[in-house]
C-alpha cells in the first residue's frame, strides 16, 4: 500500500515535470515563431509601402511561414473573417503562450488603422526588443555555464590541496612514527 502511493506521487511529479519542460520548450519556440513573424510582416509592409494590404492576407502569409504558430494563425484568421477581431486578438494573445505576444498582436490588428511607415517603426522596435531579450538569456545561459565550470575547477584544485596537506601529515606522522617505535 505504501510502495503504491510513493508510486503514484512520483508518476504524478514526473508527468508535470515532463509538461512543465514541453510548455517551457513551446513558449521558447513561440516566441522564436513571434520574432520570425515580426520579421517577415515587417518585411512584407515595406515591401507594399506603396500599396498596402488587409490585415487578412497578412495573416494569410503569416501562417504559411509560420512553424508552430500556423495553427493559431489559421483559427484567427477565421475568427477575423467571421467579424470578430476583439475575440481573434485574445484568442492569439492567449493561445500563443509568450508574454510578447500581446505586444505583437497589437501591432498586428492594429495594421490596418496605422500608416505602413509607422507599422514598419513599431515592428523595428518589437523586433529589437525581442533581439535584446534573446541576447540576454543567451548571456545569462553563457554565466550559468561559467559559474558551474568555475564551481568544478575551484572544487578540484581544492581536493588537491587537501590531498597534499594530508600526504604531506601522513608522511610527517610516519616518520615520527618511525622515531617512536
Amino acid at each position: 500500500m505504501v510502495h503504491n502511493i510513493g508510486s503514484d506521487i512520483h508518476n504524478k511529479l514526473y508527468r508535470k515535470l515532463i509538461s512543465l519542460g514541453k510548455q517551457i520548450g513551446l513558449v521558447a519556440d513561440a516566441e522564436k515563431d513571434l520574432y520570425h513573424s515580426a520579421v517577415l510582416l515587417k518585411n512584407m509592409a515595406i515591401v507594399r509601402k506603396e500599396h498596402p494590404v488587409s490585415l487578412d492576407y497578412m495573416i494569410e502569409e503569416l501562417s504559411k511561414g509560420s512553424g508552430k504558430l500556423r495553427p493559431v494563425y489559421q483559427k484567427t484568421l477565421s475568427l477575423l473573417r467571421s467579424g470578430r477581431q476583439d475575440e481573434a486578438s485574445l484568442y492569439f494573445t492567449d493561445s500563443v503562450g509568450s508574454p510578447r505576444a500581446g505586444d505583437f498582436a497589437s501591432i498586428l490588428f492594429k495594421m490596418d488603422r496605422i500608416d505602413p511607415y509607422e507599422l514598419v517603426s513599431q515592428l523595428s522596435v518589437f523586433i529589437e526588443i525581442m533581439r535584446e531579450i534573446r541576447v540576454t538569456k543567451a548571456m545569462k545561459q553563457a554565466e550559468k555555464r561559467a559559474m558551474i565550470i568555475t564551481a568544478f575547477s575551484t572544487a578540484s584544485v581544492l581536493a588537491s590541496m587537501v590531498n597534499f596537506c594530508v600526504v604531506v601529515v601522513f608522511l610527517d606522522t610516519l616518520s615520527s612514527l618511525k622515531y617512536i617505535f
